[in-house]
């Protein structure tokens, strides 16, 4: 073989090489690929499922909205979220138990804002429906969510388009389902034998279940509670969107499925998320009541000028004349 020809020889030899080895990369990277594409196929399904078992209408509620303003998330409409939490048990109990925890989030994509407004769970409202006056936080228990949202629309005068509703016995569950969460504690304090110092602290989910039930040491009060659960779902939604629950997902969405109902869609969720990013600055808001004692029970009875000042604001970050 002349040196010429052992040239060629040699040149083809390490063409076949290079081809070979690309091809094997290039498999490689479809086996990937479609891997990836399956789980995610996999992880899309297991997400609907759980979607379709939680979702539950909101019944016959009192419709706070014209046609005109019917919400539309595809077009960055402003809209509204009635989070409830119940006190014990399971969602599936004959006795439903009251919403301890209740807030009413309006989010506005054009202000960059969410509104999270607490409503004291002693507040003193007609029951829409009951025909009395009651403690608000007992809507839920007399009529369910219908009664729940519209005795809410009634007393801040704002329609309530979607509600969250959770046990909040879950809430223990989520936080262990996500391996625990870290919050910012503003109030050094012992609650059912454990302590909980000022700073940062770290809470399993028996911890974060009491960390978010103190109230009668808390000089704030009922607010400072909710301030405190606001924080631990926080936690835990930033935790549940992290990289590191891609493969750990299932935990998660059993504990939702066994302790949440919500009338939001999966389409509704990838709409939020698609286009309200910017909205995900919270504003915390409070009416503040006064305490008295009405035929034997506690109450907190608001100004009738504080709550038409907040149900203006309210209306103003939902677009609503």
């Amino acid at each position: 073989m002349t040196a010429e020809e052992q040239k060629r020889h040699h040149h083809h030899k390490h063409q076949r090489r290079g081809w070979t080895l690309t091809k094997v990369i290039l498999v490689v990277l479809g086996v990937l690929i479609l891997a990836g594409g399956a789980f995610a196929a996999k992880v899309y399904m297991d997400v609907n499922q759980t979607a379709k078992t939680v979702y539950k209408s909101k019944g016959k509620t009192q419709n706070k909205r014209k046609v005109s303003e019917k919400v539309e998330l595809n077009k960055k409409m402003p809209f509204s979220i009635l989070l409830l939490g119940t006190d014990t048990g399971a969602l599936g109990r004959t006795e439903k138990g009251r919403t301890d925890t209740m807030m009413l989030a309006t989010v506005n994509p054009a202000t960059k804002e969410t509104n999270m407004l607490s409503i004291a769970r002693d507040s003193r409202v007609p029951i829409v429906g009951y025909g009395q006056t009651a403690k608000i936080n007992a809507a839920y228990a007399y009529g369910g969510i219908p009664m729940a949202v519209n005795t809410v629309q009634a007393f801040l005068n704002v329609p309530v388009d979607y509600y969250v509703l959770v046990n909040m016995k879950g809430l223990e569950q989520l936080v262990d389902a996500v391996g625990g969460v870290t919050v910012d504690n503003d109030l050094d304090f012992t609650y059912e034998g454990h302590h909980f110092e000022k700073g940062t602290v770290s809470l399993d989910g028996p911890t974060a279940l009491k960390f978010s039930r103190m109230r009668y040491d808390d000089p704030r009060g009922d607010f400072g509670r909710q301030l405190r659960q606001q924080a631990i779902v926080q936690a835990v939604l930033k935790k549940a969107t992290s990289l590191n629950m891609v493969t750990n997902y299932n935990k998660f969405l059993q504990v939702l499925e066994n302790n949440m109902q919500t009338n939001i869609t999966l389409k509704d969720v990838l709409n939020i998320q698609q286009n309200y990013g910017d909205a995900m600055n919270f504003k915390t808001l409070q009416l503040k009541g006064t305490g008295q004692m009405i035929d034997g029970q506690s109450f907190q009875v608001m100004n009738p000028t504080e709550v038409s000042k907040m149900s203006t604001l309210l209306r103003k970050q939902l677009d609503l004349k």
